[in-house]
């Protein structure tokens, strides 16, 4: 899956959006390849506290869940989720995200990109 993940998302891991963009950004990359998924808000164990909850966006694609940051992150990168058990499954809801076309990612990047070196 790995090499899956790196064909369809290489060009993008270097980037760091809003979390809501990068789940965008995902939604557009897998509609564009012809993949199912299902993007979600849940609750998930803190890594530096385990007894801390935060909420953050993922998209399951192919019994994979791609992490797409914490719902108040603006600076964020799409990561694979190896510890899905970190995830409380009660708290998965499942979320409506425009599919945008792979022209207007393009643009949603260079405007990313001009904002944080203004």
């Amino acid at each position: 899956m790995t090499t899956r993940f790196d064909g369809l998302f290489g060009p993008y891991l270097s980037l760091r959006l809003s979390a809501f963009d990068n789940m965008k950004l995902v939604v557009a990359v897998l509609f564009d390849a012809g993949e199912p998924y299902q993007c979600v808000e849940a609750k998930m164990q803190s890594l530096a506290c385990h007894d801390e909850m935060t909420t953050g966006y993922f998209v399951c694609w192919d019994h994979v869940w791609l992490f797409c940051g914490l719902t108040h992150s603006y600076s964020a990168s799409i990561s694979l989720l190896t510890d899905i058990e970190r995830i409380e499954k009660a708290s998965i809801k499942s979320i409506s995200v425009p599919v945008m076309s792979m022209q207007q990612v393009e643009f949603m990047c260079v405007e990313s990109a001009h904002f944080d070196h203004c």
